[in-house]
């Protein structure tokens, strides 16, 4: 949900959420950005154990839980996700999964890496620019987000791109792992190839996985 990026939502539209949807669907919300990237982590627990609590209402739709970080947040700050850590469990339920992404370079090493598998914390792996891509299991699932360069294409209505050898890439690393965690959670952006059902579709055929065709006489719903 890129939404709660910009802020908690109100209770009654996340029970709205959890009411509207499929039995097996689920959630993938992301922390707001006013503890990532205003505060950077630095006397956040309220509005963290906020976000969780409202969240909260998706019950078992609740899926991992992502903090992206902005460029400006580095190893400088490294303190602030050591001191956040071992709290998060007790700022939720407890039962949450959070996956972290970095966005700048001096964040990785193995010594971050081995801090967020202390924690049972997915280190979120990204296909984005500026960041080299990279694959490592630091908890029992896994979070990857296919993102490419925001902006780049005038529409989605179509794929415009074709990033078939990365996208094996990336299904062949999944496999060849997949005995290290019992999930993944795979997010496509419309800005990877132009058109992300394709995209959804493509990997999930590398992977062996059923692929769903939509249909042009479906209409979207809304959640809001």
């Amino acid at each position: 949900i890129d939404s709660t990026f910009y802020g908690t939502p109100r209770e009654t539209q996340v029970l709205r959420w959890y009411q509207s949807t499929p039995v097996h669907f689920v959630f993938c919300p992301k922390v707001p950005r006013l503890i990532t990237h205003d505060a950077h982590l630095k006397d956040v627990d309220a509005p963290i154990a906020e976000f969780l609590r409202v969240m909260a209402n998706l019950k078992e739709k609740q899926g991992a839980i992502l903090f992206q970080f902005p460029p400006t947040f580095t190893r400088a700050e490294l303190g602030n996700l050591e001191a956040l850590l071992p709290k998060l469990a007790e700022l939720g339920t407890g039962t949450e999964r959070f996956a972290m992404e970095f966005r700048h370079r001096s964040l990785i090493g193995e010594d971050v890496s081995q801090l967020l598998s202390e924690h049972n914390v997915a280190l979120a792996s990204a296909d984005i620019v500026n960041m080299p891509r990279r694959f490592e299991v630091t908890s029992h699932f896994v979070y990857l987000r296919l993102i490419g360069k925001h902006g780049q294409y005038d529409h989605h209505r179509h794929t415009q791109t074709d990033k078939s050898e990365h996208l094996t890439r990336w299904a062949n690393v999944l496999r060849q792992q997949q005995s290290r965690f019992e999930c993944a959670y795979i997010f496509c952006n419309n800005d990877y190839e132009g058109y992300s059902p394709t995209t959804v579709n493509r990997l999930k055929s590398l992977l062996g996985l059923p692929v769903t065709e939509a249909t042009t006489t479906e209409v979207q719903g809304s959640l809001f």
